[in-house]
């Protein structure tokens, strides 16, 4: 498994790549032996992202960041329960504190926009005049929260967007 940004928080290059033992052991071995894994990637081995990353790993412990993740995200699924309600939601899909909130031009039938009307980038482009920054996918409005995140933050992007899918889509 390759990963990176959660590492420092996405501000400083710094990438892994975890394995298992039987494959790691395949390529153990002398350089003579041309066993090594000679190929990485780019954000390998930065100092600087290292110590971040290992201060990053100390304040998720220190401030039991996971644990207070799991909380949130089940206040935040409790949140997104009332996008629902609106006629041009199509589906509403959350793992953790990310969430997709897909937009149809009629949620009865699941009928989509068409591309070129842009409707996730309106939507968005709408939260932004209202301080919610966040980003689209097509027409499925992403929301990625930070994980310090708290709840009247996560109330007020919620309740943003949906004034916002009003605006732009309509009730």
């Amino acid at each position: 498994m390759c990963l990176a940004k959660g590492l420092t928080g996405g501000y400083m290059p710094l990438a892994a790549t975890l394995t298992s033992q039987w494959i790691f052991d395949a390529f153990l071995g002398s350089y003579a032996e041309r066993k090594t894994f000679f190929h990485g990637h780019s954000y390998t081995a930065n100092p600087l992202g290292s110590a971040v990353a290992l201060a990053n790993l100390e304040t998720f412990d220190r401030e039991k960041t996971l644990l207070r993740v799991a909380g949130r995200s089940i206040e935040f699924e409790q949140m997104l329960q009332s996008f629902w309600k609106n006629s041009h939601v199509g589906d509403v899909r959350r793992v953790g504190l990310i969430a997709g909130i897909e937009l149809v031009r009629d949620w009865k039938t699941r009928k989509r926009y068409a591309w070129e009307e842009r409707m996730g980038g309106r939507v968005c482009e709408e939260a932004k005049k209202h301080g919610v920054l966040t980003r689209p996918i097509g027409n499925v409005v992403v929301v990625m929260p930070p994980l310090c995140i708290t709840a009247g933050q996560l109330e007020k992007i919620c309740g943003v967007l949906q004034r916002s899918m009003r605006t732009v889509c309509g009730s």
